[in-house]
């Protein structure tokens, strides 16, 4: 049961598509909320390697950025705080300064989910596609994670990417025992080189999800494109409003961290997507 929301608050259309999101989650289910901002310090404060006078420049540099995400951080709670009076929820604020990564895993002891956009950094002004952090959030915190894409998808269906992974089975049974299912319909999709294949993945998956009273439609795709492109095709066609899937991989720090098909769908979310390692 879904008791405490943690959304990672930032400005781009991600973050507030996040916030959107974790709103009307809080709301269904009677959640608490507390939205989360700060100023990565490890960031800011790197060493600069270079030419005489490089120093001075640092610092000057230093002081720019550190303004820069002071008053995001202002301006973050502000706007939280009348959305929050906006939505009916009680607010709550948390903030740091230095490592968010550390923040972040302290914080998500006492949440059940973590909500961010697929872009949220820390760094002021300063944006990344898929930050790094992210990729080890992902990874490290006790808790599963949902990233938001550019646009808030509404309460649309649940659509589970399953291949058969013990990744994807955890992140199933976590999702199942949030309760996140309830009231609303649940594709089940399994992507193969051939139908035979396909239908053999979701077997164990489809009696667990029925077993525990979720109406599942069961979806086998025989196809030999990329997985993430299918499921982006498949998430716009059912209008679903979460992607379900499990992280994994093998190759360099986020191909180990999510492997090729989270990585994309990741950096550009065609709606909620929940994932867990």
């Amino acid at each position: 049961m879904l008791k405490r929301i943690l959304v990672l608050l930032g400005e781009t259309s991600a973050s507030a598509a996040a916030r959107q999101y974790a709103f009307r989650l809080a709301r269904a289910e009677h959640a608490e909320l507390a939205g989360i901002a700060g100023i990565d310090l490890a960031f800011i404060e790197a060493p600069m390697i270079g030419r005489i006078g490089a120093t001075a420049y640092r610092m000057q540099m230093e002081e720019t950025l550190k303004a820069q995400a002071k008053d995001t951080c202002a301006r973050l709670r502000d706007v939280y705080e009348k959305e929050c009076k906006a939505n009916d929820l009680p607010f709550e604020w948390l903030d740091f300064h230095g490592d968010p990564l550390g923040a972040l895993q302290i914080a998500a002891e006492s949440s059940d989910l973590l909500v961010t956009g697929h872009d949220t950094a820390f760094r002021g002004s300063i944006r990344e596609r898929l930050p790094d952090m992210l990729a080890k959030l992902s990874w490290m915190t006790p808790r599963p994670l949902i990233a938001c894409g550019d646009e808030d998808r509404g309460d649309g269906d649940i659509m589970i990417a399953y291949d058969g992974s013990l990744p994807a089975m955890r992140a199933v049974q976590l999702f199942m025992l949030l309760g996140l299912w309830s009231q609303h319909r649940v594709h089940l999709v399994t992507i193969g080189a051939d139908k035979a294949a396909a239908e053999r993945i979701p077997v164990g998956a489809e009696r667990y999800l029925r077993g525990r009273g979720c109406s599942v439609e069961l979806v086998s795709i025989a196809t030999r494109a990329h997985p993430a492109e299918v499921l982006r095709i498949e998430a716009a066609d059912r209008k679903v409003g979460t992607l379900v899937m499990g992280v994994h991989g093998h190759r360099g720090l986020r191909e180990r961290l999510f492997g090729s098909t989270s990585t994309q769908l990741l950096q550009e979310p065609p709606c909620a997507l929940f994932v867990y390692h």
